[in-house]
């Protein structure tokens, strides 16, 4: 039998999504050993989500103890990083109304959304990490290699640099096979755009990982892609950029 546990089971035989997902994975994997490395990924992500405590608990923006609204009217981050909420206001023709104002989230730099490949044979590799985040459903989303905004972590002695953020941060040592700005969704975010950059590891390089990260192959991350929220927002936008 398969190493899953007892709740990752009931939770998957009752997803329809999973059926759905794994008769179009078995269409493309036909040998036990590619269909054990699927199962030791999913075993993977349920242990990441088993470690990955997360006690949430609503509370007032006026109760936030780094958080304020400033003179402008803007609510931001005591030493203005991460992002802010502002007001604007809309005058539109082209909408079903034709004016209205609303807040919206404005990040303070672009970010950086990096995915590192490697290639065996013809199949291609993906590093993806189990991302834990307050706001997800599930606490951990398969994830790109890295998603980050770098003014967060210049001079700031509190968040520690996550791993390869050097590597994509800057040129590093890997070559670079796609790069491109891409823009969020505009309803909620303000003009905000990402740099997505994509890289591939040599050939005979090694990385030593750390346990929240794993190499998926491309037809794995198609399957888990079929899973709803198992997959990210920004994998799903930086995998897009290689259709």
């Amino acid at each position: 039998m398969n190493r899953f546990s007892t709740m990752s089971l009931t939770t998957l035989v009752n997803d329809p999504a999973f059926s759905e997902a794994l008769d179009w994975y078995s269409g493309y994997y036909i040998h036990r050993h590619d269909q054990n490395a699927l199962a030791e990924t999913v075993q993977w992500i349920d242990d990441q989500k088993a470690g990955n405590h997360i006690q949430r608990k609503r509370i007032g923006l006026n109760e936030l103890e780094e958080w304020r609204m400033d003179d402008t009217g803007a609510f931001r981050h005591r030493d203005d990083r991460f992002f802010r909420i502002i007001g604007i206001e809309i005058l539109s023709k082209a909408r079903e109304v034709m004016y209205w104002s609303q807040p919206i989230l404005a990040n303070t730099e672009p970010g950086v959304i990096g995915l590192l490949m490697k290639r065996k044979g013809k199949r291609r590799w993906f590093l993806m990490q189990a991302k834990s985040e307050p706001g997800n459903k599930t606490t951990v989303q398969l994830g790109p290699t890295v998603q980050f905004t770098p003014v967060n972590y210049f001079g700031n002695e509190k968040l520690k640099k996550p791993f390869l953020f050097d590597e994509f941060a800057t040129d590093g040592a890997y070559p670079v096979i796609h790069e491109s700005w891409q823009a969020e969704e505009g309803a909620r975010f303000f003009q905000e755009k990402h740099l997505h950059r994509i890289k591939l590891l040599p050939e005979g390089a090694e990385l030593e990982l750390p346990p929240d990260f794993r190499w998926l192959t491309d037809n794995q991350v198609r399957f888990f892609l079929q899973m709803g929220d198992t997959v990210n927002s920004c994998a799903r936008s930086i995998l897009a950029c290689l259709v």
